[in-house]
């Protein structure tokens, strides 16, 4: 599965889940190989609260913005494009209410005032880039995968 016409918001979802449960050879023709090592060695660390805060439902996703675009050439002369993207998501795991770094702590009520359910609203930035060299693949590719105070 490469990331070809995906929007960032349905890509960030997809692959913020497989995050979330620790699939990580999915991710290999997603995300770049350094990127990818390094999750390795974070997500194994994760406690079950952190990780479940990974993933984001695409609906859940409240907020988008594009925090960088770069166009370069590498020494080869190779052209890319490098698109670094904000998002902000709705996550119901089980935080302890001091996780330093989010937003807002919400509780919504849904039926009676004795069913609560708590929502954190997290950040995260993803970088995706290709290469637009002519003959090379239509392919993005996350280089950059970050969850404030979750991921460190």
């Amino acid at each position: 599965m490469a990331l070809r016409c995906a929007a960032p918001g349905r890509a960030f979802s997809v692959v913020s889940k497989l995050l979330s449960q620790r699939k990580l050879d999915l991710l290999e023709e997603l995300v770049s190989a350094e990127v990818l090592q390094v999750l390795k060695e974070k997500i194994s660390l994760l406690p079950d609260s952190h990780r479940d805060a990974l993933a984001a439902d695409i609906d859940a996703i409240m907020y988008t913005t594009e925090g960088d675009v770069r166009i370069y050439y590498d020494d080869d002369g190779r052209k890319f494009v490098s698109i670094l993207m904000c998002f902000w998501y709705l996550n119901g795991a089980n935080l302890p209410d001091e996780v330093p770094g989010e937003a807002k702590v919400f509780q919504i009520v849904f039926g009676d005032e004795n069913t609560k359910e708590k929502k954190h609203l997290l950040t995260a930035n993803y970088e995706f880039q290709r290469e637009f060299t002519e003959g090379a693949k239509p392919d993005w590719t996350i280089t950059r995968i970050e969850h404030p105070r979750l991921l460190e």
